[in-house]
């Protein structure tokens, strides 16, 4: 039978099955990324996992800024814990900016539940499995019985979603005793515990975080403390600092927030030499699309910002193989002009005029210095709320970056590494 002919494949070129700069969760059950591809952070992920290690319950936020590398570590500490005989949840458990104490400890409820049957299938005949899917199934259906499915770890004792509802009636009286009921179950069950991971806390504006602060208020003696139960809630610095911080009685009870440094150089070098090996096309040498030199060039670009250097590593390869030498990896001179021309056209078909010229005059004037909103208030000439404005449009199209507060300071704000390749 003849074979059928085949799309041509450019990482073909550098003896690689597929791109090495996946955006993809490790260890997702959709993908077929291990977690074995996690290279760095060991320092923090032992920090994690001795303190749930060392404790009947933990609550433990890690903070850092977007890209840098938050949720692969949370899923790594997950799969280590599975290890251990911890249970774990497969996804994340979102909060939103109308959330209510009802709705979080309903999606608390539900993740718990999950994780349970997911683990052990067997006990879902028990009684207090049965009593937990009453609650969660009215909540469901009062809701449109909506399920978000986000890429996690997969696996044995992984759940495999994230639910979101609005629970009934009865969630605050009956919730946290049923949740304490399936704790109970997971270690009569040999599960040493189970680990939720709270998330999302960076999409929500600072009144929206500050809502969520009051819910974990809400939640702590009902469920949070819970012996069996760790959580680990993740965000940008600012947002879980002060979801953990504003009231006495969620600081009291949550570690201060293990704030991620930029992995260092050698680290990401290592993590996509990793990959390079994982992908190698039949057994042949892979080679590195980019040189290990040019990643080295670009890396101080973004901050720290792995997801977002990866993404221009892929648009460069992408850019020029068939242009650049072939079977060689792409240098710094090849690499720059392309992905600046790239993203400029870009820029113009995502920012309407009068934003583009803002983002330029930031750019011709001192693009590798950080501003506040004063600054930028002065150097564009307009007002408080109009920079506010563009500020929240430039992040959001990813052109700009907030820096953590220091104390009260004034928050400052940086040009993305797009936009150094672009002004640059």
């Amino acid at each position: 039978m003849e074979s059928k002919n085949t799309l041509p494949n450019l990482w073909h070129v550098f003896n690689l099955r597929d791109s090495p700069y996946f955006q993809e969760t490790l260890g997702s059950t959709e993908h077929a990324y291990p977690l074995d591809l996690f290279i760095g952070r060991e320092k923090e992920e032992t920090h994690l996992l001795t303190t749930i290690g060392s404790s009947k319950s933990s609550r433990q936020a890690v903070g850092g800024t977007p890209g840098i590398g938050k949720t692969t570590l949370v899923q790594s500490v997950k799969a280590k814990a599975i290890d251990a005989g911890y249970w774990a949840a497969d996804g994340l458990i979102a909060l939103y900016g109308n959330d209510t104490v009802e709705s979080v400890l309903g999606r608390l409820l539900s993740a718990l539940y999950d994780t349970i049957l997911s683990a052990r299938p067997m006990i879902g005949e028990n009684h207090a499995m049965q009593s937990a899917q009453q609650l969660v199934r009215v909540s469901r259906l009062r809701s449109g019985g909506a399920n978000i499915n986000i890429p996690g770890l997969g696996g044995a004792g992984f759940s495999k979603s994230t639910t979101v509802m609005t629970p009934g009636d009865g969630i605050l009286l009956d919730g946290p005793r049923i949740m304490r009921d399936l704790l109970d179950l997971v270690r009569s069950g040999e599960g040493s515990g189970v680990i939720l991971h709270l998330d999302n806390l960076e999409n929500l504006t600072e009144k929206e975080v500050d809502s969520a602060a009051d819910i974990l208020r809400s939640l702590r003696d009902q469920v949070l403390m819970l012996e069996g139960l760790h959580i680990l809630l993740v965000g940008t610095t600012p947002a879980v600092q002060a979801a953990t911080g504003m009231h006495t009685q969620v600081r009291s009870v949550f570690r201060a927030p293990l704030v991620l440094e930029p992995l260092p150089v050698d680290d990401v070098q290592a993590l996509l030499a990793t990959r390079y090996r994982y992908l190698a096309l039949d057994g042949r040498i892979p080679i590195p699309p980019i040189s290990p030199d040019t990643i080295a060039a670009l890396y101080p670009l973004f901050q720290g910002d792995l997801r977002s250097l990866i993404s221009a590593l892929e648009d460069g390869a992408r850019l020029l193989v068939g242009v650049a030498p072939m079977g060689e990896p792409i240098s710094l001179d090849d690499l720059r002009p392309a992905l600046r021309q790239w993203y400029r056209q870009l820029l113009q078909q995502r920012l309407e005029g009068k934003r583009q010229e803002q983002l330029e005059a930031w750019g011709d004037s001192d693009p590798a210095n950080p501003q506040t909103q004063k600054t930028l208030k002065d150097l564009w000439g307009v007002s408080q709320g109009a920079v506010s404005m563009a500020l929240s449009d430039l992040e959001g199209q990813g052109y700009v970056l907030p820096m953590p507060r220091d104390g009260k300071a004034p928050i400052q704000y940086v040009l993305s590494g797009v936009s150094h390749l672009i002004f640059g």
